[in-house]
């Protein structure tokens, strides 16, 4: 079998979301067989003898120096690019909105431009030069979480779900959507408890996981969250959209129709809460029974090994 010696180009800040999720991807590259996968951050930094060793040159996230790809490029031209998942559209709704969106879709050449999930890998292509469109594909993220396992055997449920609230900018029905769902579980005595992105800290989303039944997502989209990858390895039930929740341990935990693709982009439904509201009582009543837990799904799929292997079949066929 090939392997393949990677140069890690450009990075994510934070330690959360995106930054988090490319120490993940790092970790599970090096534990395969066949990658060998090192990390370079400055134009300065790059020794063009040492590089020309690398089969691939990998730029994870967006803002890096375009001199350090030209330089790449001229110097090592039989070498393979790869880009993604946290290179392009910041704002999916206005597609390649500033001057190094529209310089990277206008010059860059690659092998392969990866996103985390299919339908943003879509929405991508849509901007992308026409003989670059069939080098998109995709890769779920991998991740492994430092929370003890005792916690989910001494849960104490207080609540019928927690709501996860998540309001895009350009989620324009958002509030009526959120309010109305509310008003329909209040209505019907359902017990609910709610974190707001941007508004919690890790450990109190924790603690209402473990005091509730299931965990409701609302936001418009997700590529995925790490916040539900969180909620199935404390073995809580996720209830969401394909859009908003795509890696999920059981499809029939999905609430369809709540959005739509639009030519700019997702645009919720009327009716969302309703739907929302059905699932809900779906679950609660016991009718969605599982074979495999929302826990042993996440252990599976979100696993390094799942994520390296997928890599490694991926670079196979574009690079």
């Amino acid at each position: 079998m090939k392997t393949f010696k990677i140069l890690m180009c450009s990075k994510p800040g934070g330690d959360r979301g995106p930054g988090l999720t490319f120490s993940h991807h790092v970790d599970a590259l090096n534990q395969h067989t066949n990658i060998e996968c090192d990390e370079i951050w400055k134009y300065d930094e790059v020794n063009l003898e040492i590089a020309n060793q690398y089969d691939i040159f990998w730029f994870y996230a967006k803002g890096f120096d375009p001199n350090l790809y030209l330089q790449l490029k001229h110097h090592c031209p039989d070498k393979k690019f790869v880009f993604g998942p946290n290179v392009l559209l910041d704002y999916p709704d206005y597609g390649p909105h500033d001057t190094w969106d529209k310089w990277f879709v206008e010059n860059v050449d690659f092998d392969l431009y990866i996103d985390q999930v299919e339908f943003y890998n879509n929405h991508v292509k849509k901007f992308l030069r026409k003989e670059l469109i069939c080098k998109a594909d995709y890769l779920d993220k991998c991740v492994t979480f430092d929370i003890d396992p005792l916690l989910i055997e001494n849960k104490n449920i207080k609540y019928d779900c927690l709501i996860y609230s998540k309001k895009r900018r350009y989620d324009d029905n958002y509030l009526e959507f959120h309010d109305d769902l509310i008003d329909m579980l209040e209505d019907n005595n359902i017990s609910y408890t709610r974190v707001h992105y941007g508004e919690y800290n890790r450990q109190e989303y924790f603690d209402k996981l473990l005091q509730s039944k299931c965990c409701v997502n609302l936001s418009l989209d997700e590529c995925p969250g790490i916040a539900t990858y969180e909620a199935m390895f404390l073995d809580v039930p996720i209830i969401g959209s394909p859009h908003n929740t795509p890696s999920i341990f059981d499809q029939r935990f999905w609430v369809h129709n709540t959005d739509r693709m639009t030519d700019l982009y997702l645009k919720r439904n009327e009716g969302s809460a309703k739907a929302y509201f059905d699932k809900i009582n779906e679950f609660l009543s016991g009718k969605l029974q599982t074979e495999e837990t929302p826990r042993e799904y996440i252990l599976r799929h979100a696993g390094y090994k799942r994520y390296a292997d997928d890599a490694y079949v991926l670079l196979n066929k574009y690079c």
